[in-house]
């Protein structure tokens, strides 16, 4: 499992034009002759594009992105050659990712890759360390970024969707860690039957790896005055060994792209979007008359994320979530100016000894920046006493404006069923038919639950010990210090800056409570820990909300297939006698499946990241988070401790 580690970006002496690597010692390019070598070596030596003709998708994995010129050379030719509706899945890790600066100097030399170029440097994601997933080419090309070692990160991987490996990065003798026998198993275990390979090196050490993995090698003219490469492809697939068999996810079998949807808030409405944008047909279910009416409701919310000290694979998921859900929202912003999101950065508030452990992650000032009480007024306009951490990319949006959005941008493929209710849910002749007290609503082969703590009702389990707490947020005027906060303001609590006139403050944590009255001991509480933290003098209380956020012990969302119980606790029960894991059965789902819960106080960032996780794992891709910290996420992990404890 990889663990995360602060990025160091590459460091760079340009010689003219030819980029060279400070740490290895070797050229990343030559200015003469670049685009054809990467022609020769990687595109023809994995006969491209001739084999992607006819596929509708095609899967391309590199080592070593470097200045990316491999990967747009790719885009052009795929743009240029495969199906207007075909998709170009790309896969790259790189250990030291180039600067923006530094990528766009090296872009700027290839004139004729100046349009997916420009994009490639839109999108850039900041460097930190793990996986970075953008969608370019209006949909036609997924760029999925590895920043960390490559054998480390692939790993982390699940699934054999690579069909050509790019063998790239710097030559084995000057970069020695990278290409080893590790990396080679990881390669073929990532690998379709029969995928190819090609590389510049010839390295018999790197013949020999090849080979044990199970490619079959050939040796091919070089490009220039290299005599020769290597490509081939992979004739041995190895057993897929070493994972927790509980935790392994199902293949895909659908057979056809219509799901239902059951809740119409964010969660849904997110992975609603998200498959149609697939190509999939949608129908949500939604029991109020309108969308997001609970939790997803709020006049206002934060996007920020969860930091932990020591990044557990918790505080990874969280990061991984809120980076992935900033940047969505912005490319939302591009097509529609005017929805009411906001990225003014997001201050938190904390003591001197929090921010030095935050400081300790090394993160990106893109990322994170620790203020000092001066430095925090100064961002958030309003005076506070102490310092903090600041999130640049973070902001606030309004929920429910962009629930609706996310329907109606894809309304072609999005039927919306509101004032029904699914009360029941039953699976016949291979598809779930969903019920309510008048009878069928809706039915498919897919479905994902993402009704909030209904989802245990519907499922008739208890598994994933979703909780129902009761929130209650204050509307308050603003005065006439409030009316300067620029940013919302995180402390035991939060406010936002004032939106349709008024802030939004939050929020009361009461759980196994399920009155909806608006309570004035719930309004001063929230009130008083405004007043203890922030001087912002009266401030007139207008009205509040009532909301029910769905938690779960452990603080994290549940997301993706549903275990099925009874193979659960028939196949696994012996767990804490630690029986070999090769000796048990792989896990077994409820066929065509899925949830999303439990998203809490984080939902606004967690929600986007779930919808895009489950999307990719109906669409047989690699999915957009580690594998440990998607684990923290499993819907049996609860079930499995459980199983780990009893007597």
């Amino acid at each position: 499992m990889s663990r995360y580690h602060p990025l160091v970006p590459a460091q760079i002496d340009w010689d003219r034009a030819t980029p060279r690597c400070r740490h290895h010692q070797d050229i990343y390019f030559s200015q003469d002759g670049a685009l054809d070598e990467t022609r020769h070596v990687f595109l023809q030596g994995n006969q491209l594009p001739q084999r992607w003709q006819g596929h509708s998708r095609f899967c391309i994995a590199e080592t070593g992105f470097g200045t990316g010129l491999n990967f747009l050379c790719s885009v052009s030719e795929w743009l240029r050659s495969a199906a207007a509706d075909a998709r170009l899945d790309y896969l790259a890790v790189e250990k030291h990712p180039l600067t923006r600066t530094d990528l766009r100097r090296a872009i700027g030399y290839w004139p004729s890759l100046a349009k997916p170029g420009a994009e490639l440097l839109e999108q850039y994601p900041p460097l930190v360390h793990g996986l970075h997933q953008r969608r370019l080419m209006n949909g036609r090309v997924t760029l999925t970024l590895l920043f960390g070692d490559a054998a480390e990160m692939f790993a982390d991987l699940e699934g054999r969707y690579v069909e050509a490996w790019y063998l790239d990065g710097f030559a084995p003798s000057k970069n020695p860690d990278m290409w080893t026998p590790t990396l080679f198993q990881h390669i073929a275990r990532l690998s379709r039957p029969g995928a190819s390979f090609a590389t510049f090196s010839a390295a018999g050490a790197v013949r020999r790896g090849l080979q044990e993995a199970g490619f079959e090698v050939s040796t091919r003219p070089g490009f220039g005055r290299k005599r020769d490469m290597l490509s081939g492809r992979l004739v041995d697939a190895p057993e897929m060994h070493g994972r927790q068999p509980w935790f392994q996810y199902p293949e895909a079998t659908i057979t056809s792209k219509h799901a239902v949807v059951i809740g119409a808030g964010l969660a849904g409405c997110s992975v609603a979007h998200s498959l149609a944008q697939c190509g999939w047909r949608i129908t949500i279910i939604e029991r109020h008359a309108q969308v997001a009416q609970e939790a997803s409701g709020n006049l206002a919310g934060v996007v920020m994320p969860r930091l932990t000290a020591d990044m557990s694979a918790a505080g990874r998921f969280y990061l991984s979530a809120f980076l992935h859900t900033a940047h969505w929202l912005n490319q939302i912003k591009k097509r529609n100016p005017a929805l009411p999101w906001f990225q003014s950065g997001v201050l938190q508030l904390c003591d001197d000894t929090q921010q030095r452990r935050m400081q300790a992650l090394g993160l990106p000032p893109e990322v994170l920046e620790i203020c000092d009480a001066e430095d925090a007024s100064d961002r958030c306009g309003v005076q506070v006493p102490c310092g903090g951490l600041f999130y640049p990319g973070g902001g606030w949006l309004d929920p429910p404006a962009l629930c609706h959005w996310l329907l109606e941008d894809e309304d072609r493929n999005i039927t919306t069923l509101l004032h029904q209710s699914a009360l029941d849910l039953k699976r016949e002749n291979g598809e779930w038919r969903i019920g309510d007290a008048h009878g069928e609503v809706a039915r498919a082969e897919t479905v994902i639950i993402a009704n909030g703590h209904d989802a245990e009702r519907l499922l008739g389990t208890d598994i994933f010990k979703l909780q129902k707490v009761r929130g209650q947020l204050v509307y308050l005027e603003p005065g006439s210090n409030s009316a300067a906060l620029k940013t919302p303001l995180c402390y035991d609590g939060y406010i936002i800056p004032a939106y349709n006139g008024l802030h939004c403050v939050g929020a009361s944590y009461d759980p196994d409570d399920d009155s909806t009255e608006l309570r004035p001991e719930s309004e001063q509480k929230v009130l008083t820990a405004l007043s203890e933290k922030l001087g912002l003098g009266a401030l007139t209380s207008r009205s509040g909300r009532v909301a029910f956020r769905t938690s779960t012990q452990d603080h994290l969302p549940v997301i993706g297939p549903v275990p099925d119980v009874e193979f659960y606790r028939r196949e696994y029960t012996d767990l804490r006698h630690g029986k070999p894991v090769h000796k048990y059965k792989k896990a077994e789902y409820m066929p065509g499946l899925f949830i999303s819960s439990g998203h809490g106080s984080r939902g606004l960032a967690s929600c986007p990241f779930a919808a895009q996780l489950i999307a990719y794992q109906l669409e047989e891709y690699f999915t957009n988070c580690s594998h440990d910290a998607h684990l923290t996420t499993h819907a049996a992990r609860g079930l499995i401790r459980q199983l780990r404890k009893q007597k």
